[in-house]
């Protein structure tokens, strides 16, 4: 998390600041950012980056952390507009968010990411989940986790408690990131391969787990 210097920083100051992480994370996957690119970029001192981050994994992260909010948002709305359907409000969802990741404004920095996401960064990205180390996330994905759950309709669901509940969202949740690494592969290696694609994909993989595969 930013230290409490950043935000005390004019708002332009900010934006300039996460603009220029926009630029580098999205020209490279993190392992290889720079620092010095992204203070030349924000035209600040190096020294006073530190003063705002610790390093930049920190602001590498807080800058995901701005770009997924509107899609938490856009979940919890379409869980209740159809009523908690756990599975059809995740259809919705990945349908929603699909096309801006893989060709809207930010698609260069969510392929860097979805390409390079190994386990410890799987912990950071991944929402509602209990696995975040960093306190400060881990109280705000607890709580999101937790008013999530609260939408869902558990009548049709073979889930005994929270937890229950929780580690199935955590397993729809990983369908939802392995399949969009995978449009990412796709997409540089086929140029027929298109959202649609993707969609098709996510929706059959949630339908072995709705439905079973066994025959």
């Amino acid at each position: 998390m930013p230290t409490k210097t950043f935000f005390h920083l004019p708002e332009e100051k900010q934006k300039r600041l996460l603009e220029a992480a926009r630029i580098e994370f999205s020209r490279v996957p993190l392992k290889d950012a720079s620092i010095a690119n992204i203070v030349k970029i924000a035209e600040i001192p190096r020294g006073s980056f530190y003063q705002y981050f610790e390093d930049k994994e920190d602001l590498y992260y807080y800058y995901f952390e701005t770009v997924r909010r509107d899609s938490s948002k856009d979940m919890f709305q379409l869980i209740k507009d159809v009523d908690g359907d756990l599975f059809e409000g995740f259809e919705l969802y990945f349908t929603k968010i699909i096309r801006e990741i893989l060709v809207g404004e930010n698609a260069s920095f969510y392929r860097n990411l979805f390409m390079n996401l190994d386990y410890r960064a799987s912990r950071k990205v991944v929402p509602h989940t209990k696995d975040d180390q960093q306190r400060h996330s881990h109280a705000k994905h607890q709580k999101e986790a937790k008013e999530l759950i609260g939408l869902i309709d558990r009548t049709t669901l073979k889930v005994n408690d929270d937890h229950e509940l929780e580690l199935l969202i955590q397993l729809i949740m990983n369908i939802v990131f392995t399949t969009i690494a995978h449009a990412y592969k796709s997409f540089s290696k086929n140029e027929n391969y298109s959202v649609d694609h993707a969609i098709k994909e996510f929706k059959l993989k949630l339908s072995w787990l709705k439905d079973g595969v066994y025959q």
